[in-house]
């Protein structure tokens, strides 16, 4: 797994991420939906202690993709991952008012309990070290106007590096994806994987190699007549 230095990966879903281009927005949520109940408790203290009407949360991937992330935040067939660029996006939120950003720190249930009444603006940039391999980096957004279930946030479609399909889903269908993402305003160049971490060419050559299998001759490729 290598960490990531220029961009961050957000797992979501295929139609999440056709809303997200499509707007143009990023879309942070309710952190009370979030699946780490002590995550959600300390979200919660933070939203009271800062005496905030609403707090959202987004969650990303500081890291290159890896099996746990792909089955744990996006299911199967339906998962997407969309590729940000840092700098960029934290160049653009940095300017606006109520947002923060950053990696989350992964603690110790000893270290936890040492924290104090000064680390109140950690809270939710805090995990228990049992999900450290999520690698998280997480934007929040603070609003003086009542909880909804998300906020969003003006998202250049610049900011995408790429999109990333998930591994399960059938070739086919993964080509007409991409076609329909690049038909988006802005996206005809949108760079558009479908993942091969269950199925690589290049990993079964290798083991080719090590059974002593004869190569695979390279498909010919066909030329136009002059």
């Amino acid at each position: 797994m290598t960490k990531l230095t220029g961009f961050v990966r957000r797992y979501t879903s295929i139609s999440a991420v056709v809303h997200m281009l499509r707007k143009q927005e990023l879309h942070l949520l309710d952190p009370q939906s979030w699946d780490d109940r002590n995550d959600r408790y300390f979200m919660a203290l933070y939203k009271e202690a800062r005496g905030a009407g609403g707090l959202y949360g987004l969650c990303a991937a500081q890291c290159s993709e890896t099996y746990h992330h792909w089955r744990v935040f996006t299911g199967t067939a339906d998962g997407a991952c969309v590729e940000l660029n840092r700098t960029l996006m934290e160049d653009a939120l940095s300017k606006l008012e109520g947002i923060r950003f950053g990696e989350v720190d992964y603690l110790k249930l000893q270290e936890a309990t040492k924290l104090t009444a000064r680390d109140v603006d950690r809270l939710p940039f805090v995990k228990r070290e049992g999900f450290k391999a999520e690698e998280e980096y997480r934007v929040i957004a603070e609003t003086r106007e009542r909880q909804q279930p998300a906020l969003g946030i003006p998202m250049p479609i610049r900011w995408v590096n790429a999109v990333y399909l998930n591994p399960w889903l059938p070739q086919p269908i993964a080509d007409s994806v991409k076609a329909t993402l690049r038909e988006l305003p802005g996206c005809s160049k949108l760079r558009v994987v479908r993942s091969q971490l269950i199925d690589s060419g290049r990993w079964k050559q290798a083991g080719d190699i090590v059974a002593g299998k004869p190569r695979q001759p390279a498909r010919p490729t066909l030329k136009p007549k002059a």
